[in-house]
């Protein structure tokens, strides 16, 4: 499938020069060319003729365009030359004159300088590393086991990934670029560089000193996006894509799975297990066998004779089940979802016109053209009716589109085949997504539905999370999920994570630890495993282990209001949930936060920096400058700036709290997974023996139905300042339509004086260490700690 080939820029016609809003100028002839100012800081250059005046992107971008107010200005010489600059002059981006454009048949690309202080970051998901710097890659939906060598799986870096997200971002001396090449055939990107004759040789192309984005064919349809930080062209890419619905609380719990639950008896005993264990848990997963013969929206009578009623029942007792849907149909003329899609030509065809035939779970196996507005309507009318069971959430696979062993490019699209699979590839996944989203929102119309989906494209965040994919029990693996879901999260898609524990292979106590405490921040928090493996819930190895695993998921259920604030303020204003450390602050002389790839931010409030490798206990923490931080598992404070020599045991991370800080958490006991969003503990990360004010922003809702969307809501508004050995905390309650949030506080320091709305309250022992410390070892029945200010106050 030549995924390490890629157009080459020598085999390209570049613009001789440009005719403003009109042409590109080739040697006999011109490409219309459309420039477009849109919202503050984005500009859309489309060009158009010969194969590319119909661009088949389905992406759902909105750029709304504008006549003023752009702090950014686009040039576009006679030469064909761009520049980007800022009101202050400042270039940010610029190509070569006469090299900027180019097309080789049915192939674009566009070329910008690269400059040594360029940093680059993005791409979606790819499994080569952090910073691109020198990466050449392919955007192509793969079936990584079913397309690569299983070496290359296991030690390697296999590209192209399961999710297609064509942007590149850039850090330059004067801001923050984003290119996104709104095209869903087969593109891709060279950031300067260096090529090899045969792996041996270097030679010298030009290609190492440019930016080149393109694809292989489809409408050139490039945007340009410009902002004096990560954080400002984050938020402006993800309001262009669209921000990720506000998910119901249990999709923030930590989730169980395996390939091997094959009933929801199973899933029950599962609770069960969790509950001997006093380990919290939310979703209960079901792959594959569940299914009758692997027909989709089936259940096998055998294993699940009361599929609906013990659904329903979970579900009630706070464990929504996830039921895993493929897009595969089984060619059955005696299944019914096979016949209505049958007989509405809802299938995709090969070149000789009749049903496209692929090989995996069903056998011979026909897919859904989701291309169609009409085919993702009749999927749609299939998930309401399965959705009807008790399904609140589901669970997408297959959908790069995996047809095994058959070719996928004989898959075409459209009611007659008219188009070739490359049109609609790469977004196959997003239409399953989005017909999926509909047909559950059909049959819960006033519940929020949690998707989560392995493949995806450009805007597919509103849609589903997206996890890493089939990854591999091995430490390579666990090093790599922080990039990985780090450049997913600034791609678009914030709500992701990785199989914990490793999905392929037999993990290992050692393993499973340190994935768990490594993930225990993650935007998407599930342990999952391929059949036949050795089993890795939390409690199936030693005892230390199991303590290990429990408390950290319990610390997860602490910090659960915390976390639902990230995902509030993903959807209002686009912001990343995990991120990397520049992304809120910025590199000193003493500490480049460029290429931290082993640490990240969750929101604005949490740092964590975990030990990645095996045997691994002593690891450089990179503590941003200008900053104290306080440490929960150590209950000590450190001043950033430097970077920090950190020894990790077995039962601490290095976690880090932002001085300035409030974060709220849970005020009962986190052995159970239902979270009270009224009844919060906010722990105010202040340092005696300074002088600071900072405030805060709490919103409450019941976490589970879309009444947020008409203001019921509750919110609270806290002011903190911190005079030496006094601190005075002002809140107040501006609207209550979803109840009375009642507060209690707990604080990291000593403080002599305590005032909350002007009372006075007894100083006392440092209760926040004590219940963290709890939270670690606590059990059943064994009380917490009362933190202070309560209910009372």
């Amino acid at each position: 499938m030549y995924f390490n080939k890629y157009p080459f820029s020598q085999n390209f016609q570049f613009a001789s020069g440009y005719e403003p809003k009109a042409h590109f100028q080739f040697a006999g002839e011109t490409r219309p060319v459309e420039v477009n100012t849109c919202r503050p800081g984005i500009f859309r250059l489309t060009v158009r003729g010969a194969s590319w005046d119909e661009n088949y992107s389905q992406a759902e971008l909105n750029p709304e365009a504008v006549e003023d107010g752009q702090p950014y200005q686009l040039e576009i010489t006679p030469e064909g030359a761009i520049h980007l600059s800022n009101t202050d002059g400042q270039t940010l981006l610029q190509s070569l004159p006469q090299r900027t454009f180019g097309k080789c048949g049915t192939a674009s690309m566009f070329r910008f300088c690269h400059q040594q202080e360029y940093r680059y970051y993005g791409a979606g998901s790819k499994v080569t590393g952090f910073e691109h710097t020198g990466l050449r890659t392919k955007f192509w939906n793969t079936d990584v086991f079913a397309d690569f060598p299983l070496e290359q799986i296991v030690a390697g870096r296999p590209d192209p990934y399961y999710v297609s997200v064509p942007y590149l971002i850039i850090q330059t001396p004067a801001g923050w670029v984003g290119l996104l090449y709104n095209n869903p055939q087969a593109t891709f990107l060279s950031i300067a560089a260096r090529l090899k004759i045969e792996s041996f040789t270097q030679v010298c192309t030009g290609d190492e000193d440019a930016i080149l984005i393109g694809a292989e064919s489809g409408q050139p349809d490039l945007f340009i996006l410009a902002a004096p930080t990560l954080a400002a062209l984050t938020r402006q890419f993800q309001q262009m894509v669209g921000t990720t619905p506000r998910p119901p609380l249990w999709a923030l719990g930590y989730q169980q799975s395996r390939w091997g639950y094959r009933s929801v008896s199973q899933l029950q005993a599962l609770r069960e297990d969790f509950e001997q264990h006093d380990i919290p848990v939310d979703g209960l997963w079901l792959d594959i066998d569940y299914m009758d013969g692997f027909r989709v929206f089936t259940a096998d009578p055998a294993e699940n004779p009361d599929f609906a009623e013990e659904v329903m029942a979970l579900s009630k007792a706070g464990h929504p089940v996830v039921p895993i849907i493929d897009p595969g149909v089984k060619m059955d003329p005696d299944y019914d979802v096979y016949q209505t899609g049958h007989a509405q030509n809802a299938f995709c065809k090969n070149p000789e016109g009749t049903e496209f035939v692929g090989l995996v779970w069903p056998g011979l196996t026909v897919f859904p053209d989701f291309s169609r507005e009409e085919v993702r309507q009749w999927w749609a009318d299939q998930a309401e009716t399965f959705a009807r069971q008790g399904f609140v959430g589901a669970w997408l696979d297959m959908n790069d589109p995996a047809a095994g062993k058959s070719n996928p490019y004989d898959m075409r699209f459209g009611a007659d085949g008219e188009h070739p699979h490359e049109t609609y590839h790469n977004q196959y996944a997003l239409g399953m997504a989005r017909a999926t989203r509909e047909g559950f929102e059909r049959a819960h119309p006033e519940k929020r539905i949690f998707l989560l989906t392995r493949s995806n494209f450009l805007s597919g965040g509103k849609y589903a999370a997206v996890w890493t994919g089939d990854n591999v029990a091995n430490f390579h693996y666990l090093r790599m999920m922080i990039p990985t879901c780090l450049n997913l999260s600034l791609s678009g898609i914030p709500f992701n994570g990785a199989d914990v524990g490793g999905f392929d292979g037999d993990t290992c106590p050692e393993l499973l630890r340190a994935w768990f405490k490594a993930a225990f921040l993650t935007p998407f928090f599930r342990n999952h495993s391929v059949l036949n493996s050795i089993k890795q819930e939390p409690w199936a190895f030693d005892q230390k282990t199991l303590e290990i695993c429990r408390a950290f998921i319990r610390l997860r259920y602490l910090l659960m209001p915390y976390l639902y604030q990230q995902f509030i303020a993903q959807q209002e204003w686009g912001d990343a949930i995990m991120r990397p450390l520049f992304y809120d602050f910025n590199s000193s002389d003493e500490l480049d936060l460029s290429y931290v790839d082993d640490a990240f931010m969750v929101g604005p409030s949490i740092l964590h920096a975990p030990c990645l490798s095996e045997d691994e206990t002593k690891r450089r923490i990179p503590l941003p400058a200008g900053q104290d931080w306080y440490q929960p598992f150590e209950d000590e404070w450190t001043t950033g700036g430097s970077p920090l020599q950190y020894t990790e045991n077995a039962e601490t991370s290095g976690v880090f709290f932002r001085e300035g800080s409030i974060i709220p958490l849970r005020q009962d006991e986190p052995s159970a997974n239902a979270t009270d969003l009224l009844h919060v503990n906010f722990l105010i990360v202040g340092r005696p023996g300074t002088e600071r004010e900072f405030s805060y922003h709490y919103t409450a809702d019941d976490g589970d139905s879309l009444s947020y969307q008409d203001g019921v809501i509750s919110t609270m508004d806290i002011h903190v300042r911190i005079s030496e050995k006094r601190i005075e905390v002002e809140w107040a309650q501006p609207i209550d339509r979803y109840g009375k949030i009642v507060p209690a506080f707990s604080f990291v320091g000593a403080f002599d004086e305590i005032r909350v709305n002007g009372a006075s309250v007894e100083a006392g022992e440092n209760d926040f260490s004590k219940l963290w410390q709890h939270t670690m070892k606590g059990v059943r029945g064994t009380p917490s700690p009362t933190p202070f200010c309560g209910a009372s106050v």
